[in-house]
């Protein structure tokens, strides 16, 4: 949805009176930087569709349940949708469509496999008309990403390291969680494989970030910091053998995209035949490069596999991963992902996006050319980005902070942001973002955010909220926030 120019007016209008006033001390006193801030804040209404943003971080904490433990800009309505979720609920898939949901399905980011949490539900029904919520699976560590697919299944994966899985629920209203299914990470194996299957093709790493595609091909990332020189987290495509062709949900698992095909890994910088790759290569063109699948797929680790192949680019902790819906209409790939970084040493994270671009050209694989550009820059104030959604009908980029508490010499929750998609301007950019949420709780952390279709309302997780002796144990706020108007 194109954006009106207007915002630009006051702070045109503010140079231009530096400029006629013929005074050194009023142009070197003016802060362009700070004046374009106080412009989207003062236009906050036009361009993100709500009130005023929220001026700065909240700090301390507060045992609060609900609404009353979080700030938000000005005209946005926020309630609670369940206070009944995992203690660590995090990313979220709206059923049976976006636009009138009436279940949520939830990864509780909790190790399942311990002796303390053994048997604890993992993977979550929510109904949102009551709040109520039912326990369908269990045996995973760190369920973190769940995602509806268009063949009428969900997805979901394990943020765990090199041995992480993804796996995937046919017919999931049919789930009533008595018995509860229980995974076996290390087999590869669930109760019940009728309604549950280990996606083997796709490889094991930590999973978080992940986008499917209409016809199967998925996007993942490995949230991996670098070490000791090696890459950190990589990016990865899956192509599958039996592309889907639509035509309505699947009846049986043994029919998903999902369970055959090949694995790609970016690699960025195409000068000198592709050879100017690793450290310091990390936006730009690149190619996507042929895994290896293992005779049996069972044991895949994606990292090691694309080492061998000779190396891969690397991020710092790749997070999140969501789809552009506006360049989709448009017939493009692009999406975005946010790399964590770590703010107590000052690396305060960043959002980059990739476009997977058609090429006819020789020795790009999968007939994609990807090219990264940097969409926003971290900074003391948005920094370690973590989940982070699209508005629908807006190219506004939703970003939700998991930031370290005690960064910067201080007490400061964490927030979450809208950043405008880039405009006409000379750089690749986000216009600029403002602050919409804030937890008024020094422990609980945003997540899972997803907005419904029509764009003016989100279901959010605000987590972690049983540190804070809650008086029901293991429970986080489902909230939903609403108000919002499309710009």
């Amino acid at each position: 949805m194109p954006r009106s120019p207007h915002w630009r007016a006051p702070l045109v209008a503010m140079l231009a009176a530096a400029i006629a006033a013929g005074s050194a001390y009023a142009i070197t006193k003016l802060d362009p930087g700070k004046a374009y801030e106080q412009s989207l804040a003062a236009q906050s209404k036009p361009l993100f569709g709500f009130g005023h943003p929220l001026a700065g971080f909240a700090t301390g904490s507060t045992d609060a349940p609900g609404a009353a433990a979080v700030e938000a800009a000005a005209g946005l309505k926020v309630q609670v949708a369940s206070a009944k979720v995992g203690e660590d609920a995090d990313m979220i898939a709206l059923w049976p469509n976006d636009s009138n949901p009436a279940f949520a399905f939830i990864c509780n980011e909790i190790d399942s496999t311990t002796a303390a949490n053994l048997g604890k539900p993992t993977v979550q029904r929510v109904d949102l008309a009551t709040g109520d919520v039912t326990d369908l699976i269990t045996g995973t560590t760190s369920c973190d990403p769940i995602h509806r697919t268009a063949w009428g299944t969900l997805v979901f994966g394990e943020e765990n390291g090199a041995v992480g899985r993804t796996y995937e629920i046919i017919d999931p209203m049919s789930l009533q969680g008595t018995p509860i299914i229980t995974v076996d990470h290390t087999a590869g194996t669930t109760s019940d494989p009728a309604h549950v299957a280990v996606l083997k093709a796709l490889g094991q790493l930590s999973f978080e970030g992940i986008v499917l595609l209409p016809d199967g091909t998925t996007y993942y990332s490995d949230e991996l910091r670098p070490s000791n020189g090696k890459p950190g987290g990589g990016m990865y495509k899956f192509v599958p053998t039996t592309p889907f062709a639509g035509g309505g949900a699947i009846t049986s698992l043994d029919q998903s995209p999902l369970r055959a095909g090949s694995v790609f890994v970016l690699r960025l910088g195409l000068r000198n035949g592709g050879t100017d790759f690793g450290q310091g290569s990390n936006t730009g063109a690149g190619k996507w490069v042929a895994l290896a699948t293992p005779a049996n797929p069972t044991t895949f680790n994606l990292a090691a596999t694309a080492l061998a192949a000779g190396g891969y680019t690397g991020f710092y902790r790749p997070e999140d991963i969501d789809q552009d819906p506006l360049a989709w209409a448009d017939g493009r790939v692009r999406f975005c992902w946010n790399n964590t970084g770590n703010d107590a040493q000052d690396n305060w994270g960043e959002t980059l996006c990739l476009e997977d671009a058609p090429t006819a050209a020789s020795g790009f694989p999968t007939g994609r050319r990807p090219v990264v550009e940097p969409f926003v820059i971290g900074n003391p104030q948005l920094r370690m980005p973590d989940n982070l959604d699209f508005q629908p009908g807006t190219g506004i980029l939703y970003v939700l902070m998991d930031a370290t508490t005690t960064a910067e010499g201080g007490t400061t929750n964490d927030s979450v942001w809208a950043c405008l998609p880039d405009g006409a301007d000379l750089d690749v950019l986000s216009d600029g973002c403002v602050r919409v949420l804030n937890s008024l709780d020094g422990v609980g952390e945003w997540s899972g955010i997803e907005f419904l279709g029509d764009g003016k309302s989100f279901l959010i997780n605000h987590q972690h909220r049983t540190q804070d002796g809650r008086a029901v144990p293991e429970t986080t706020d489902m909230l939903w926030v609403s108000g919002l108007a499309l710009p």
